[in-house]
């Protein structure tokens, strides 16, 4: 059995607000675009210690997501989505969602909002 559920962007869509949603890129690419209320934890350096399930899990309730609760979690395409939740699982979260599309997919339908914090790669107008 699967330790995570698999959602699209209407799953998404329709819990942005009401659950934990976190983008598991690097800053760079969610300063320049991620999904409206996500938090970002780097699956990156929890993936470079000794445990990155136990580094994970830290990082996550840090940020206040616990074991129990119910979240989302997304990259760019999918791929680290799946890692991050492999190890999440691992520590023992039980209420995953990936978001298998992940940004690639929210980013191709231009009515989906998206929150940018980092304009320098803007072009100019």
């Amino acid at each position: 059995m699967r330790a995570y559920q698999i959602v699209d962007a209407a799953y998404v869509e329709r819990e942005i607000g009401s659950m934990p949603l976190v983008d598991v890129r690097p800053p760079l690419y969610y300063n320049t675009g991620h999904i409206p209320t996500a938090i970002n934890i780097r699956l990156d350096v929890a993936a470079e210690t000794a445990d990155p399930s136990a580094s994970l899990a830290e990082m996550f309730q840090d940020h206040g997501v616990f074991p129990k609760d119910a979240v989302i979690v997304y990259c760019q395409s999918g791929i680290h989505a799946k890692i991050a939740c492999d190890y999440l699982a691992a520590a023992g979260y039980s209420q995953l969602r990936l978001y298998a599309g992940s940004m690639n997919d929210w980013a191709s339908d231009p009515s989906r909002p998206i929150e940018q914090f980092d304009r320098a790669f803007a072009r100019a107008s």
